[in-house]
């Protein structure tokens, strides 16, 4: 029973690196899609509402004398 330690090779650790860097910008670009997916649609909800109250009192407004029949 012995305790069996290897040293990382320059070569190998250059490779963890790279790995470890690539899942975290992966991780990144996956939580910033995910913002997005949550975000965009909300978003165009609150546009659209604040455009439809913005253009109600537009819709309801009497026509002019000269156009009723």
């Amino acid at each position: 029973m012995g305790l069996d330690i290897r040293v990382m090779t320059l070569e190998a650790k250059e490779r963890s690196s790279f790995a470890h860097r690539a899942v975290a910008a992966l991780g990144l670009v996956s939580l910033g899609l995910a913002w997005a997916v949550l975000l965009v649609p909300c978003m165009l909800w609150l546009a659209v509402t604040h455009l439809g109250r913005r253009m109600e009192p537009l819709a309801r407004r009497p026509a002019p004398e000269g156009l009723k029949s």
